[in-house]
C-alpha cells in the first residue's frame, strides 16, 4: 500500500503522548487517556474502511490462508520468550502465576491484535518507503513500541526485543491472528513474572 504520512504522523502522536501522560500524571489518568487512544484510532479505522473496502482487511493481515505457516515462526519466538520471562520471574519471586493470569491470558490476545494491528499497518507499513531495510525497520518500530511503554525500564526492555521480533517476522509471514496471539501470551506473562502485577485484579478496579 502508498505510504500515508499523515497516518503515519498520527498515530506517533497518540503514542508520544502516552508516556508524557503517565510521566505528568497518575498510571488511573493514563488508563483513561488510552481508553480515548484507542476511540479515536478506532474511527479513524472504521473511517479507512469505509473508504477502503473489505478487501483492505486482507492486506492488513486479518486474513486465514497463511494462518498455520505463520504459526511455527512466532511460536518457537513466544516459546524462547516464556522460558526467559519464567525465569525471570521465578528469580524476581513472582511464580507461581495467580489464578487471575489464566483470565488476563483468555483477553489478552485480543488486545494483542489490536496494538499490532496498528503498529504494524500503520506505522511499519508507512515507514517502508523511508526505511526499505526489514532489519532497520524493526529496530526503527521496536523502539517506537518500548517508548510507548516509558518510564518502566522493565517494559522498555520487554517491548524492544519483543517489537522487533514481531515486525520482523510479521513482515515474513503477515498474519495479525498468529502475532496477535503470541503477543496476548506473552503480555500476560510480563504483568506477572516481571512486573509481580495481579492485572486481574487492577481490572476490576476499574470496573467494580
Amino acid at each position: 500500500m502508498k505510504p500515508n504520512y499523515a497516518e503515519l504522523a498520527f498515530i506517533l502522536l497518540i503514542g508520544v503522548l502516552q508516556p508524557v501522560i503517565e510521566l505528568l500524571y497518575s498510571s488511573r489518568i493514563s488508563t483513561y487517556y488510552n481508553v480515548v487512544a484507542a476511540v479515536l484510532v478506532i474511527a479513524y479505522v472504521i473511517f479507512r474502511m469505509v473508504r477502503s473496502g473489505s478487501p483492505i482487511f486482507f492486506q492488513w493481515g486479518f486474513r486465514t490462508d497463511n494462518f498455520w505457516k505463520s504459526v511455527p515462526p512466532f511460536a518457537l519466538f513466544s516459546l524462547l520468550a516464556v522460558l526467559v520471562l519464567y525465569g525471570y520471574g521465578w528469580s524476581m519471586g513472582n511464580t507461581p502465576l495467580p489464578i487471575g493470569f489464566w483470565y488476563v491470558l483468555i483477553l489478552y490476545p485480543i488486545w494483542g491484535i489490536a496494538q499490532q494491528f496498528v503498529l504494524q499497518n500503520f506505522v511499519a507499513r508507512n515507514l517502508e518507503a523511508i526505511i526499505p531495510s526489514v532489519i532497520n525497520r524493526s529496530l526503527i518500530v521496536a523502539l517506537i513500541f518500548a517508548s510507548a511503554h516509558i518510564p518502566s525500564i522493565e517494559l522498555f526492555s520487554v517491548a524492544f526485543v519483543a517489537g522487533f521480533f514481531f515486525t520482523y517476522l510479521f513482515h515474513r509471514s503477515p498474519n495479525l491472528f498468529a502475532l496477535g496471539i503470541a503477543h496476548g501470551i506473552l503480555g500476560a506473562l510480563v504483568f506477572h513474572l516481571v512486573l509481580g502485577q495481579d492485572q486481574w485484579l487492577i481490572l476490576q478496579q476499574y470496573f467494580l
